[in-house]
Parts: C-alpha cells; sequence; structure tokens
C-alpha cells in the first residue's frame, strides 16, 4: 500500500473543485494551482493550499507547466498529483516527471498513457483485441498531401484529429478537397495550443453515428469493471452538449457487446484506474474510436446510476486498493448496479444566438437550482466572478437523475429554468430546446442531431427584466431625465384616488349606445339630448396643452377603473391621438397602443375618442393612402370609437380618405373645422361665416356623422361663437361638437353662448388639468350652468374627486409645465394653439432660445401674417413655429429674408408647406416667399396622397424585422411606418431597459435617491424590491459602479456617466447595419491578421484569426472590395463588437 495523505490538483474550475471534495471526504490534505488570470477563481480557496503556477507565462501555459507544478508539489510536500481532465491529463511526460519524483499520478501508468494518450498507438491495441475500428492513418500525418491522399483513397468526408487529446480540441471535419488545407492548419494550431503538441492524424468520417462511450476502472491486480455506457451523441463541432446515462436508444444485447468489447481492451493491456473506451455506433454495428485515460466531464452520471464515486475510486486505487475491497467497495461485475437514468447538461457561455461565441464578463447575478435528484458541479458559478477569455467556458455541470428517463429529463428542464445567470450569455436557452424535444425523449437521435434540428436555436426572447430595470434606474439617477432639471428627487405625496367597488360593473354608457344601434343611431341619440353632453380631455389634450403631453399611462391606468364608473354619463374620453403617439414612443418610452388597449379594458362603457390629422394621421407630414387607412383599421380595433377627423389647412380635400375609413369601420366619423381669425373682425375678411358655413356642408356631403369645430388656439370670443354655432346649426344638420383652450380666461363664458346657441358637446377637462393652455374646467361649467334650461350632463361630486387625483399626478411634472400661471389675452395676437405652447416652449429652451420667448411669440404672429394668415394647427402650426424659431435665431424679419433668403437652408417643415406636401392654404401661398423658400424645388397642387407609392407592408415587416431583430406586430409596423427614426429609438430602448412604464413616475423621472426602496409590480404577483445602496466614484472611461439591493440580492450595474469626460481611447464598434464594418462575434484575443490595409479581398478571403477559450475562428470577408482599414493587431484583446477590419 502506498500511503497518500496530501493531494495536488493540476487542473482548475469545476473538475478541481470535485477532486478537492473526494479528498476532503477522504480526510486528505489538498493543494491547488492557480494562473495569475486565474487568482481570483473559486478553485483556489476550496484547497487547503494553493500556490500561483507558471508565472509569465500565457493563461493555458501556466496549466501546462510540468516543472512548475512539480516544483510547487516537492515543496508542498505532496504524496500524489491529481491531473483531471484536460491540460497534462493524457501527457505522458507529466507521467513520468511523476514518477521520477516519486510522486502517484492518480491515473493510469505512463505506460497506458503512451498508449491511449497517441490515438494511433490506441488503434493499434484495438485491432489487437479484435475490436472493430474505423480505417485511418497509421499515425500521425507529416504533411497535407499524405491527409489529401488519405481523403483520395476512402473518399470525403473525413476527419482530423489532435494525436494527443480530446475534448473536440484540435479536430475538423472534412467535407471535400476544397476545405483541406484550412482545416488541416486550424486542426493543428489548435492542437498545438490545448495540448502542446501539432501532431494530427486521420481517418474515415462516419457520418451520422452515435457516440457511445463505456467507463471502465481496473486496479494494479488485474480486475477490471465497466460502470456502464454513457450516450453521449449531442454534441456540436464535436463537443459534447447533453450526456446520457445509460443510453436510452440502443438494446440490452448491443450495450452488453459494446462494455465487453471495452473491458477486453482494457483487460488485453491491463488498464489500471479510470478510463473510457469511446465508440462511434451506426445501427447494429460499433467502432472503436480511442480511449481516454483519464476521468471524464460526464462522469457525475455514471456516478449518480450506480452509486460508485469514480474520484473516491480512483485515488484509492492509486494508493494500492484493490476494487472489491472493502476500503473501495465496488461490486463484482455482475452485482454493479444499475438504476434508473440520468442527464448532464454543461451550461457554458457560450451564446447560441451568436453561433455559440463563447460570452465573457461579470456573473451579475447567479441564482442555481436544486433538489431531489439534482447534482451540480460549479467551477466559477458564483455572483460576481469573473469570466474570462482564457479558459473553457464551462460554468456549471447539472446532473439530474429519474427512474425513468422522461422524469430526469423533466428535472432537467425544470432546474434549468430555475437558474438565472446575468451579466454573460449562456447556452442555457438551448440546453432547455434539447431536453424537452421529442427526438431527445425518445432516443431518435445521433451525432448530427444539433446540425440538422433548427428548432433548437429558437428561442423565447428572455425578459431579464429586474437587470433591466436596474439599468434605466441607474440611467436616470445618474444623467437624468431629459428636459428635466438634475435635483435631488421630491417627495412626492400619494395620489388621492377615489374609492370605489371594483367588482360593481360600469353602468353602461355611450359606448353601448355606439355598438347597439350603430353610428346613425348614435347620432340620433344625440340630437334627442337637452342636456349639453361632455367629452373630457384629461387623458389627452388637456396634458399635452399643460404639461408638454408628458403623462404616463400608468398614471392613467391608477384612475382608469374609476373613469368608468364616475363619469358614465360623458359622451367621450379624448385619450389618444394628436402628440400623444410621438411623445409616448419619443420621450416617455411607452407603447401607445398599449396604453390604448389597457384603457380600453378599464373603460368598457364611454366612447372613446382621438384626434387625427387627416392625411396626417398622428404624424407632420402626408403619408400614403393605404397607410391612412390601416391606422385608423387598427386603432377602430383597438379601442378608438371616435375620429376626430380635420386637415391642417381646412383642406377637405386631405380628409376625405380618413372620413371614409372611419365610416368604413362603423366607427364616429367627427369632421373637424379649424377655427382662425375672427369673424366679428370685418378686416380680416378670409374666414368669415360664410366660409364655415360652407365648409361644413361640404364636409356633411363628404360622410361626416358630427361637426367638430376645433378652436386650437382658444381665438373663438363668446360672442363669435354664439354666432357662429347659430348659423351653422341652421346650414346643416350635423351633431356640433365644440372644442377650445381657455388661455385667455374666456373659456366658461365662451361655452356658456354655445349652449345658448344649441351646441350639442362640448370638450372639457377635470378642474385640476383645466384652464389656461387646456380646456375650460367641467367643474367651474357644471357650476356656471346652475339654472340654465340646458343641464350639464355629468357628476360633479365625482368630478371632484377625480380632480384631487390629477391634481396630485401633475405635481409629478412640474418640469414639463408651460410656465404660463394666469389667463393670456395676447393669445387673440400671436394665435398659438394650446396644445403648441408648451411645446414650442421645450423646443425653444432645447435650442438656447429659452430666454428669448416673448420673442419667439412674437415671431410667431409675424410669421403666420408672412404666411398668408394660414390655419395653425399641427402639423402647420409647427411650420409656424419653426419658422418663427429659425428666424429668432438667425435675427430675420419680414425685410431682410427677402434680401438673405437666397443664401439661407429653411427649416424642412418649412419646405415641405411651401412645396404643398401639407395641402393647399385657403387662398394658396404667398408667391414671392415661396420661390424664395423652395429656391429650384418644384411645388405641387394635387392632394400628396395621390403622389405618394402605397406601403408595402410586406417588404417595410422585412426591413423592421431586421433592424430590431425580433417578430412585430401590425402596431409596430404602423409606427414604424409614420415614425421610422422615433420607433426604431424606442425599440432599442426597450430591448435595452425593457417596460419602463411598470415604474412609478417619481422613479420614472427622477431615480432613486441613496437608501430609497421601492416596489415595483412587474406583472400581476410578481414584484420587485429594488433599494439604491451606493454610488461609486467615476471611472477613466466614464462610468460609475453603482450598487443595489433587488430582492434582498446584492447587484452591481455599471451606468456611464455622460457628465464626465473620458480619458484615454474607446474601441470603435461595428455598425451592424453596415456591411462594410466587420465586427468582433466574440471576446478573445487577435491571433493573426491576414490581410493589411488597400488588399482586394474576395467574398470568403480569410482576413483575421482569432482566439477565445481555446477556441479559434477565422473572420472572412463578406463581399468582394478591397480594405479601407484595419483597426486589429495580433496579440491585441477584443470585445465582442468591436471594429476590427473596414471594408470599402
Amino acid at each position: 500500500m502506498k500511503k497518500i495523505n496530501k493531494v495536488l490538483v493540476a487542473n482548475r474550475g469545476e473538475i478541481a473543485i470535485r477532486i478537492f471534495r473526494a479528498c476532503t471526504e477522504l480526510h486528505l490534505k489538498t493543494v491547488a494551482i492557480y494562473s495569475r488570470e486565474d487568482s481570483g477563481a473559486f478553485h483556489r480557496y476550496k484547497a487547503d493550499e494553493a500556490y500561483l503556477v507558471g508565472a509569465g507565462k500565457k493563461p493555458i501555459d501556466a496549466y501546462l507547466d510540468i516543472e512548475g507544478i512539480i516544483a510547487i508539489a516537492k515543496d508542498a510536500k505532496v504524496d500524489a498529483i491529481h491531473p483531471g481532465y484536460g491540460f497534462l491529463s493524457e501527457n505522458v511526460e507529466f507521467a513520468r516527471r511523476c514518477e521520477e519524483e516519486g510522486i502517484i499520478f492518480i491515473g493510469p501508468t505512463s505506460k497506458h498513457l503512451d498508449m491511449f494518450g497517441d490515438k494511433v498507438k490506441a488503434r493499434e491495441q484495438a485491432v489487437l483485441a479484435d475490436i472493430p475500428v474505423i480505417p485511418g492513418t497509421d499515425g500521425p500525418v507529416g504533411s497535407l498531401e499524405e491527409v489529401a491522399a488519405f481523403g483520395d483513397q476512402y473518399g470525403y468526408p473525413i476527419m482530423i484529429k489532435a494525436a494527443l487529446g480530446g475534448g473536440g480540441r484540435g479536430m475538423r471535419m472534412v467535407q471535400d478537397k476544397g476545405e483541406l488545407a484550412s482545416a488541416y492548419e486550424r486542426a493543428k494550431s489548435e492542437a498545438k495550443a490545448a495540448f502542446g503538441s501539432d501532431e494530427v492524424y486521420v481517418e474515415k468520417c462516419i457520418v451520422k453515428p452515435k457516440h457511445i462511450e463505456v467507463q471502465i476502472i481496473g486496479d494494479t491486480v488485474g480486475n477490471i469493471v465497466h460502470l456502464y455506457e454513457r450516450d453521449c451523441s449531442i454534441q456540436r463541432r464535436h463537443q459534447k452538449v447533453v450526456e446520457i446515462a445509460p443510453s436510452n436508444s440502443i438494446s440490452n444485447d448491443l450495450r452488453n457487446q459494446i462494455c465487453d468489447a471495452a473491458v477486453k481492451l482494457m483487460k488485453n493491456i491491463e488498464y489500471v484506474n479510470a478510463g473510457t473506451v469511446e465508440f462511434l455506433v451506426s445501427g447494429d454495428n460499433f467502432y472503436f474510436i480511442e480511449v481516454n485515460p483519464r476521468i471524464q466531464v460526464e462522469h457525475t452520471i455514471t456516478e449518480m446510476i450506480t452509486g460508485v464515486d469514480i474520484v473516491h475510486a480512483q485515488i484509492k486505487v492509486a494508493a494500492g486498493y484493490e476494487l472489491h475491497s472493502p476500503e473501495i467497495n465496488i461490486p463484482k461485475q455482475q452485482e454493479i448496479p444499475l438504476f434508473g437514468f440520468a442527464i448532464q447538461s454543461r451550461v457554458t457561455t457560450e451564446n447560441p444566438k451568436n453561433d455559440f461565441m463563447p460570452d465573457t464578463g461579470k456573473l451579475m447575478v447567479y441564482r442555481s437550482s436544486g433538489g431531489f435528484g439534482v447534482r451540480l458541479d460549479a467551477g466559477n458559478g458564483f455572483q460576481g466572478a469573473v469570466v474570462t477569455p482564457y479558459y473553457d467556458s464551462l460554468l456549471v455541470k447539472i446532473s439530474t437523475w429519474g427512474m425513468t428517463f422522461r422524469e430526469a429529463a423533466a428535472k432537467m428542464d425544470r432546474n434549468l429554468r430555475e437558474f438565472r445567470i446575468r451579466g454573460v450569455k449562456t447556452n442555457i436557452p438551448f440546453l432547455e430546446n434539447v431536453v424537452i424535444h421529442e427526438k431527445f425523449l425518445t432516443g431518435e437521435f445521433d451525432t448530427s442531431f444539433i446540425d440538422s434540428t433548427p428548432e433548437l436555436f429558437v428561442f423565447p426572447e428572455r425578459k431579464d427584466r429586474g437587470t433591466k430595470l436596474l439599468s434605466y434606474i441607474g440611467n436616470v439617477t445618474i444623467n437624468g431625465f431629459p428636459g428635466v432639471e438634475k435635483r435631488t428627487k421630491p417627495i412626492f405625496t400619494t395620489p388621492d384616488k377615489p374609492k370605489i367597488d371594483l367588482l360593481t360593473p360600469s353602468t353602461p354608457g355611450t359606448k353601448q349606445i355606439l355598438d347597439e344601434r350603430g353610428a346613425d343611431g348614435l347620432v340620433e341619440w344625440i340630437k334627442a339630448q337637452e342636456d349639453v353632453l361632455l367629452t373630457d380631455t384629461t387623458f389627452r389634450d388637456a396634458h399635452q396643452s399643460l404639461l408638454a403631453t408628458r403623462v404616463r399611462s400608468r398614471d392613467m391606468y391608477k384612475i382608469a377603473d374609476a373613469t368608468s364608473r364616475m363619469m358614465h354619463n360623458y359622451f367621450s374620453l379624448e385619450m389618444w391621438g394628436g402628440a400623444t403617439f410621438d411623445v409616448a414612443y419619443r420621450f416617455l418610452k411607452e407603447d401607445p397602443w398599449a396604453r390604448l388597449e389597457k384603457l380600453r379594458q378599464q373603460v368598457p362603457n364611454v366612447l372613446f375618442q382621438m384626434l387625427l390629422r387627416g392625411a396626417n394621421a398622428v404624424g407632420y407630414t402626408n403619408y400614403p393612402d393605404n397607410l391612412i387607412r390601416e391606422f385608423i383599421k387598427e386603432s377602430a380595433a383597438s379601442g378608438i370609437d371616435v375620429f376626430r377627423i380635420f386637415d391642417s389647412l381646412n383642406w377637405i380635400k386631405g380628409m376625405e380618405v380618413a372620413i371614409d375609413e372611419a365610416r368604413n369601420t362603423g366607427k364616429i366619423a367627427e369632421a373637424a373645422i379649424c377655427y382662425t381669425g375672427d369673424i366679428l373682425d370685418d378686416t380680416r375678411a378670409k374666414y368669415t361665416v360664410q366660409y364655415y358655413k360652407d365648409m361644413a356642408r361640404e364636409l356633411e356631403q363628404t360622410g361626416a356623422h358630427i361637426l367638430a369645430i376645433k378652436d386650437m388656439a382658444g381665438l373663438l370670443k363668446p360672442e363669435a361663437a354664439y354666432r357662429l354655432i347659430s348659423e351653422l346649426k341652421a346650414a346643416t344638420s350635423l351633431p356640433i361638437h365644440l372644442h377650445t383652450h381657455d388661455t385667455s380666461g374666456n373659456g366658461i363664458y365662451l361655452y356658456a353662448k354655445a349652449i345658448e346657441a344649441g351646441v350639442d358637446i362640448i370638450d372639457t377637462a377635470l378642474g385640476s388639468m383645466a384652464g389656461l393652455t387646456s380646456q375650460p374646467s367641467a367643474n367651474s361649467l357644471y357650476y356656471a350652468m346652475k339654472g340654465n334650461k340646458r343641464n350639464v350632463r355629468a357628476d360633479i361630486e365625482s368630478l371632484e374627486k377625480l380632480s384631487y387625483y390629477w391634481e396630485d399626478v401633475r405635481k409629478y411634472y412640474v418640469d414639463f409645465e408651460s410656465g404660463m400661471n394666469a389667463p393670456h389675452s395676447e393669445i387673440y395676437v400671436h394665435e398659438m394653439p394650446g396644445g403648441q405652447y408648451s411645446n414650442l416652449q421645450q423646443q425653444a429652451k432645447a435650442v438656447g432660445l429659452g430666454n428669448r420667448w416673448d420673442e419667439v411669440k412674437t415671431m410667431y404672429s409675424r410669421v403666420n401674417m408672412m404666411f398668408g394668415d394660414i390655419v395653425k394647427v399641427t402639423p402647420s402650426s409647427k411650420v409656424v413655429g419653426d419658422m418663427a424659431l429659425f428666424m429668432v435665431q438667425n435675427n430675420l424679419d419680414e425685410e431682410n429674408i427677402y434680401e438673405r433668403g437666397q443664401t439661407l437652408d429653411f427649416p424642412d417643415s418649412v419646405i415641405e408647406f411651401f412645396q404643398g406636401y401639407l395641402g393647399q392654404p385657403h387662398g394658396g401661398f404667398p408667391e414671392a416667399l415661396q420661390k424664395i423658400v423652395l429656391k429650384e424645388r418644384e411645388a405641387i397642387t394635387v392632394r400628396p396622397g395621390e403622389l405618394l407609392a402605397p406601403v408595402d407592408f410586406e417588404k417595410l415587416e422585412e426591413e423592421l424585422v431586421q433592424k430590431i431583430g425580433r417578430a412585430v406586430t401590425n402596431q409596430d409596423l404602423l409606427a414604424y411606418a409614420l415614425y421610422p427614426k422615433v420607433f426604431e429609438e424606442y425599440a432599442k430602448t426597450a430591448e435595452q431597459f425593457g417596460d419602463i412604464s411598470v415604474l412609478e413616475t417619481p422613479t420614472f423621472i427622477y431615480g432613486l435617491k441613496l437608501g430609497e426602496e421601492i416596489e415595483v409590480e412587474i406583472e400581476k404577483g410578481k414584484t420587485l424590491i429594488i433599494k439604491l445602496v451606493s454610488i461609486g466614484e467615476p471611472q477613466h472611461d466614464g462610468t460609475r459602479v453603482m450598487y443595489f439591493e433587488l430582492n434582498g440580492q446584492s447587484r452591481e450595474l455599471v451606468i456611464q456617466d455622460m457628465t464626465v469626460e473620458v480619458d484615454g481611447s474607446i474601441a470603435l464598434k461595428a455598425d451592424p447595419l453596415n456591411p462594410n464594418q466587420i465586427g468582433a462575434t466574440m471576446p478573445g484575443t487577435v491571433l493573426k491578421v491576414v490581410v493589411s490595409k488597400g488588399s482586394p479581398v474576395k467574398r470568403g478571403d480569410h482576413l483575421l484569426i482569432t482566439e477565445a477559450m481555446k477556441m479559434e475562428t477565422t473572420v472572412q470577408a463578406p463581399k468582394d472590395g478591397f480594405v479601407k482599414e484595419v483597426y486589429a493587431s495580433a496579440g491585441d484583446a477584443i470585445s465582442t463588437g468591436d471594429l476590427l477590419i473596414e471594408l470599402m
């Protein structure tokens, strides 16, 4: 007997830890070795002693430093060395050096390593034992010509393999002669890097076989047993991914033949210790491949089905004990149990979405699984561990056991789903697909399974909601929110919500009337009402006018149920369209369609109304007719009932398509006349009462159900309202719906006169969101009309309670307030629409004109007159606003613009306006100004939609899917067609931060204060508890480390601080949409650059070679061209996405 008291493990990671654990169970002292790059590795702390090895050597070479390891072993006075697998485990020189130094090598003898470490010699032993072998070369090949000759003799495909080692390293399949040279070079290079020798041999490739291996253990007195087989057919690039023990797809007879052949071979050569005999199985035939004279990665599942601890056995055999002795206690062959099935999955940091390229980085989250019949063997699997590009990408081996194979597979599936790993990409989604696949469960798979089963690569989108939300919170905490002054997060009171019984359904309202009687029936119902009906604008135009449209969906959802029950007698809720669409995507980073659908569920009883800009839809330019129609269809299907349709120049031709489509959907087409000028002012003869009457009659003939008067700037004076509505009532049979803004403070008086004149419906807002640039207050109007023969249909107590809620919510958005705090009679001078006032003010601040706001307002009025006194409502009002900003910025006036105009580049919106792309203004364009703005451009006089090609939605879908990398909905397509850049930015933000609409508004705008803890319900029944612990100092690259607690667990994030200057150079990143820019597909090192600047290249030419985790990758030219620039050099460390080469 040899006494073993102390063991050194010449390895790293999970296998080192596995051996340390076995030694500790046997009461043996342990010694670890580690490279400089592994100084933080977990295996270092699992041993009693740990020593640096290979100082100054490359990361892999450190663990191949035989003399360095021997010196550490002698210095630590160890009795034995266990080599694990990989590295020096099959190196005969290492075993000999151990023997020479009197150190026990826990493994086979150097004779066996020499025999089986060289696969050519192994073949010879198989032939001597009468075991079938695959045709192959008699020894390592000396040249490419020898490989080519073998291919000519036996035919393709052939396999080039490293003579020393295994694990898929240094192995290349060659399909035809054209691939030979490249595959030969790569195999030799990988073999040299992994095993220290570039010797390779060649054999005929058996196509689509099963890969079966038999676990063997032998002792020094000739006892040899097998521990049954493992099916390792689930593999990629000859590396095993999922292993099974025993195989669920071979017969008992074939199993016995294979196991007996393995034992026979090992007995022939008197094998000692653990080893594995590997076979390819095709039908009922099997062929010897090789012997692995070491412990295997997948030994764990053999232990689970037999109860034999293979590492214990290895150590005790090395100490001289017999297999069947009490110390080892392995039964005789016929008595070795085989119970149930076990499966092992190797969880790695390889990204299946990126051709399994290894990922690197810090494990921000590592939550493992467990349970009955589950075994986890981890290396550096812990939160905070850093995955480097230097070593194997294995994180953890999951092994599960069950009495049946399906039970073991179900446990594996559950364990994979239970794991939470963040910070690096992993292959878990891929493994999940494998273990639930029917072919896997029935055993109908071979070594081609992964390559021939594309559905394995269809993955559900990983949500990772916690990390993404933390990223957003960190970002807004450090960098602030656009348009909000950076300051300490204010303390807000919780908004006062009315107490209602949610179990009591909402009282039926106008929505039910429309659904039951149709559009014409609803119109007749309106005409029959004596009361004045109200539309509430709080959910849309009120906050557009007061708060630059910044109110978030979340604040609406919280009050929607109460609104449904307390405003059931309203005509409609004006809650969508207008600037909502743009601002929701652009600034709030939320989906306006989701807002519409969710509110529709919460408010099923009141009509939903939207503002539609005719041929502009909800955009700022004209769109093709088929896009307008599709948008209206989708809006109607999602919940809109009333389409208020207008044209920004009152051009009826621009409204016809929208009116027609709204009628086609069975919804209400409410056609709007935009009011401008002053019908009481005889000096402004352009917009007279007759003009409005003629337009009303034409809209009725066009198919309008309701006539709206859209007084978007609040210019309609009370007496003018009485006259206009009286005359329109006489001129048309349509119900009249009046909309105004209370900027002047005359809104209630105006509405009183309109009611007296017979108006049917009026737009109001709840008291706390009313007045000034918003609509008049419904609460105030209710009291103002007390005693009038026509009642305002509303419940005042309900309005007051709802108003309390909005009063509290409005405080969240104080930074977006227009700053107007009193009635503003100069509206009658500058004529700026209420909805534009706060938005234009924000624009002015953004371009540095915040301190010249009064000048901008005055210029707005002057520009209007220059343009010929036009109707001003989005988008025409935006044109006037853009021009006003342009003129103030450039110190222009009505005189010098004609002098300097030929040399000025006017805003795009102004050019489009004068070209006729917004339509034709009443009275035409001012010709002199039109010529100066357009210069050589041509103007159009027809409806722009007639000139625009229809949107090809199929082509658009392909384009959008390619850009954002996910399946898209019809709603996504419509948004992209309307706002391409805005939607792309929204999609990027959604990908980066997830659904941030779940955050409370104070956190959304201000982030978190140090020590602040919040609860975020990401879906029903799932709540995240988030606390900001600390914020680190700025780093040289401008980043800060932020420390959070997420559900009680510490998390750290790296956030870019935009206010900090960056030191040094930051690597350029390749644009994935630019085919000329070639980026790194994985982190690692550049081994060799093949081309130089100016080199001509053909598609498929090799550009450079990279290496990561012992895997080499050749970067090829994607197209013909020339090398414009080379950004990488041999030896450079690279990260995923780094720009390597640019073509031209």
